[in-house]
């Protein structure tokens, strides 16, 4: 994983929360940092050792505080066993509740990467509790990410992904992204659940 440690934000009552959440190495932390315009630096990462906690970063788009939420991959280890999708819950939920009894998510942006060889039927239902949205998909960006292996080839994955591994999250309103590792690419992403919730943004 390379970036600089992102900048930690006290929760802001009028600050909207997304949830970052995906399989190691899908892109998660990369993304804040294009977002945030944190130049790519190394940092200490030990595959056996991940993060196993929620980090916080603030970014501003034209006026608008957004608060990042990147968490541990599911599949990383801790503690001796792989994290679940439902483990990464627990962790957002508990961020939550000691940031603000009342806060929810804005809504949920999950990776995978298209380098991934055996990616992932997400299972994220548990979720929709800590999301404010009614329609808890309508607040779901699925992000497929680039790699070395799939550049010229990221259409054609992602439309196997829209028919196949995330076709029944799309047909309950969720919305998927061809992400392409810049930081244009990244306001492009989150850009739909922005616009939802400041009706016009």
């Amino acid at each position: 994983m390379w970036c600089l440690p992102c900048r930690r934000s006290p929760y802001l009552e009028d600050e909207m929360l997304i949830a970052l959440i995906g399989p190691s190495g899908s892109g998660k932390t990369s993304f804040i940092c294009e977002l945030s315009g944190d130049p790519l630096h190394p940092v200490d990462y030990h595959p056996i050792k991940p993060t196993t906690r929620v980090t916080a970063t603030t970014v501003d788009m034209r006026g608008v505080s957004i608060t990042l939420l990147d968490t541990p991959g599911i599949g990383s280890l801790a503690g001796g066993r792989e994290l679940s999708e439902y483990d990464i819950f627990c962790l957002v939920r508990n961020w939550l509740r000691n940031k603000r009894c009342s806060a929810h998510l804005t809504g949920i942006l999950y990776f995978q990467s298209m380098g991934d060889r055996r990616p992932m039927r997400p299972d994220i239902d548990y979720f929709s509790g800590i999301c404010e949205a009614n329609n808890f998909y309508s607040s779901v960006i699925l992000i497929a990410t680039e790699s070395g292996k799939t550049q010229g080839t990221g259409w054609t994955k992602l439309r196997e992904y829209e028919s196949d591994l995330w076709r029944g999250m799309i047909s309950h309103g969720a919305k998927l992204f061809l992400y392409r590792n810049t930081k244009k690419s990244a306001e492009e992403a989150i850009g739909p659940i922005v616009h939802s919730h400041t009706r016009g943004w």
